[in-house]
């Protein structure tokens, strides 16, 4: 799957965003507009389910960085759902995964 597929929900106080295929220079305006909105109308208690990604480059990671730095200026939140994979790796290699909390499902994320 590389076409991009997002979705929104409201869990409770959390919003969820669902991120499947893969997330590139060519889509990731896409991704940070689904993420401001979502911010926007649910709250500043985000979590981002990344378990069906199949890609994400640095423009990608980018998006995720500032979303964080900007909720956290709002004393809001942000988790990723990030099982063990690709974009996992991508996160450790660039030294990015300390800056999340990060869980292996969804359930995970929203307990």
């Amino acid at each position: 799957m590389d076409v991009l597929q997002m979705t929104r929900r409201r869990h409770g106080e959390l919003v969820v965003v669902s991120l499947a295929g893969e997330v590139d220079a060519d889509n990731v305006s896409k991704v940070r507009e689904c993420l401001d909105e979502a911010v926007e109308t649910h709250g500043p208690r985000l979590v981002v389910d990344l378990s069906r990604l199949t890609f994400i480059d640095t423009t990608g990671l980018g998006v995720l960085v500032r979303q964080l730095a900007s909720l956290r200026d709002r004393d809001g939140t942000m988790a990723l759902v990030a099982p063990d994979g690709q974009v996992l790796r991508r996160l450790r290699r660039t030294n990015l995964a300390p800056l999340f909390p990060i869980y292996d499902t969804l359930s995970q994320a929203l307990a």
